[in-house]
């Protein structure tokens, strides 16, 4: 899940970005104006996509580790010599 998002969010900013590029073909400040409200929050949703996908794929390397980590804890524990009772 996590590299689809990052694709879909790369495709949206590298297209919005594309798409803004053949707009401002005429480069004048009115076009500019007109061309960024659309265009802004579109690239900001794109890298936000993005970034929650690398997000997701370290959420999911920590769960991993984490669950490898419990298991050598266990393995140690269960090596241990049992205490002695007095």
């Amino acid at each position: 899940m996590g590299k689809f998002l990052e694709i879909l969010g790369g495709i949206v900013t590298i297209g919005t970005l594309a798409l803004t590029a053949t707009t401002l073909t005429p480069l004048d400040i009115r076009t500019l104006l007109t061309v960024l409200p659309w265009a802004f929050p579109a690239i900001a949703g794109g890298l936000i996509l993005v970034a929650f996908g690398a997000m997701l794929d370290h959420l999911a390397a920590i769960r991993t580790a984490s669950e490898r980590q419990a298991e050598i804890f266990q393995q140690l524990l269960d090596r241990r010599a049992p205490s002695k009772k007095e």
